[in-house]
């Protein structure tokens, strides 16, 4: 059996999804990998790449219970939050994110380990301290995934342009069940497995 991790942030975890145990992406792709695999959601609402950020991954419950499940693969899609006004720090988001990736790596089952850049955001509300922002996640976060994945050699899928309007993210962030289902068919359709 094939352990994959899924760690993340609230799209991850599925946010605004009515059924979400059963809508999220995680769910929908366990689906569509099927037997030989058993996929796990350790997404985690408004989850921050820095450690020194309002709301860090690394000290959130499920961080821990990922590290601790020994995983074969780990599906790192975070970042969003990072953009936050009050979080933005492109040095600190660059240098936590290479030591969350490394914690993965240097798991005891060497999981395989495949860098997810966020879908992008598509309405900035005028909450600066809650709401993640299109600017930074587009000139700082994906560049800089985009740049470990490639001193890393690490696998990447970037999910940017996966949605081109907010049909399938009614509050400009988090995809409905449609959209969640496009983002597991996404990442299933460009992993080899």
């Amino acid at each position: 059996m094939v352990k994959v991790a899924c760690v993340g942030d609230s799209i991850t975890w599925g946010f605004t999804l009515l059924r979400r145990s059963k809508l999220c992406y995680p769910t929908l792709l366990g689906e569509m990998l099927g037997d030989g695999y058993q996929v796990r959601n350790f997404g985690q609402n408004d989850a921050a790449v820095r450690f020194d950020a309002d709301m860090p991954y690394v000290r959130r419950k499920k961080y821990r219970d990922s590290l601790a499940w020994n995983p074969d693969i780990v599906l790192l899609m975070l970042g969003t939050n990072d953009t936050k006004s009050h979080n933005w720090n492109p040095e600190a988001f660059d240098r936590d994110y290479r030591r969350l990736v490394s914690s993965y790596r240097d798991l005891p089952s060497k999981p395989r380990v495949i860098l997810i850049a966020p879908i992008r955001i598509f309405r900035n509300l005028n909450m600066p301290l809650i709401t993640p922002l299109s600017e930074p996640l587009e000139q700082g976060v994906r560049p800089t995934i985009h740049l470990i994945a490639e001193e890393t050699g690490l696998e990447l899928v970037d999910l940017y342009d996966l949605f081109s309007d907010m049909t399938y993210c009614k509050d400009g962030l988090h995809p409905q069940s449609t959209g969640a289902r496009m983002l597991a068919e996404a990442i299933y359709s460009r992993i080899n497995w």
